[in-house]
């Protein structure tokens, strides 16, 4: 975590798809200190994470879709809602696959 707060980075979106990457730990005064928190103070706009343990096809689909939604031009939050009904559509109905993954930032 310290070294990517050391980084400079200017991207609008990046994607921390493994397991619990939205979790971290409650730092006094602080807040909740995690990878996802990292990555903006790193300077990006937006930061997908999982908040549980994932299943590896469903996310990659869930990856798959958000990214397919931004290259179209889609704002990261639309991209996430357009990604999280497509995955729901193709089998993976129930939330455990789709409603642990949140965008965070702008």
């Amino acid at each position: 975590m310290t070294e990517v707060m050391g980084l400079k980075m200017g991207g609008e979106v990046v994607a921390l798809t493994a397991c619990e990457t939205g979790v971290g730990k409650d730092v006094s005064g602080e807040g909740v200190m995690g990878m996802g928190r990292a990555f903006q103070y790193a300077g990006c706009g937006n930061v997908l994470m999982s908040l549980w343990s994932v299943a590896e096809d469903a996310t990659v689909s869930l990856s798959n879709a958000f990214f397919r939604n931004l290259k179209e031009g889609k704002a990261p939050k639309e991209a996430l809602r357009l990604a999280r009904t497509e995955i729901r559509k193709n089998g993976y109905e129930h939330p455990f696959y789709w409603s642990g993954f949140i965008l965070v930032g702008n």
